[in-house]
């Protein structure tokens, strides 16, 4: 439900229900908090349902910052724009994490382990194979983080932690669901 929308979840619910047929439970619920007073959400959501603009599929939101004077000087509607298009990214490539500093160490350790795993037929020096691992594990950030990405919907598909730096913002948090 969105935040100029007055209706209840619970009636938001019942007309998706009606609008698509189907029974749906609410199996978890996030919320984003912005942290600071410029702070500008913006959200995509995929597969519409038809009447509504607020269910589908795939939905994810993400929050931006300015880092700069010169983005404190763009409009809260082009904030919103790059923000809504980072969005639609989201859904499409399904990052996990941020950043790289945002993995547990636990999933971290356990990816290198099954990369060293399958290097150990090579027959490799260790201080190569720590070089090869090194370079996957850079492939496999650009997986599961969203600022390590290529950005899908924009023109060229510049890295993500690129384009929010050329353009003066910060994306401080993102959420994402799908049915």
């Amino acid at each position: 439900v969105g935040v100029e929308d007055t209706r209840s979840v619970k009636d938001a619910l019942d007309e998706a229900v009606l609008a698509i047929r189907e029974n749906l439970q609410i199996a978890s619920v996030t919320a984003i908090v912005p942290g600071r007073s410029d702070a500008v959400l913006a959200g995509y959501v995929h597969g519409k349902v038809d009447g509504t603009t607020l269910a589908g599929t795939a939905a994810a939101i993400v929050e931006l910052i300015p880092t700069s004077a010169s983005s404190s000087s763009s409009s809260v509607e082009e904030i919103h724009e790059i923000g809504k298009k980072l969005a639609m990214h989201i859904v499409a490539a399904k990052p996990t994490y941020l950043s790289p500093d945002q993995i547990p160490d636990s999933v971290l350790e356990k990816e290198r382990e099954i990369l060293l795993e399958q290097m150990k037929e090579t027959g490799k020096s260790a201080d190569i194979m720590e070089k090869i691992v090194s370079g996957r594990l850079r492939k496999y950030y650009e997986q599961v983080c969203l600022m390590e990405q290529e950005h899908m919907v924009e023109e060229g598909n510049p890295k993500i932690n690129k384009l929010m730096k050329k353009l003066g913002l910060e994306v401080v948090q993102f959420e994402s669901d799908s049915i």
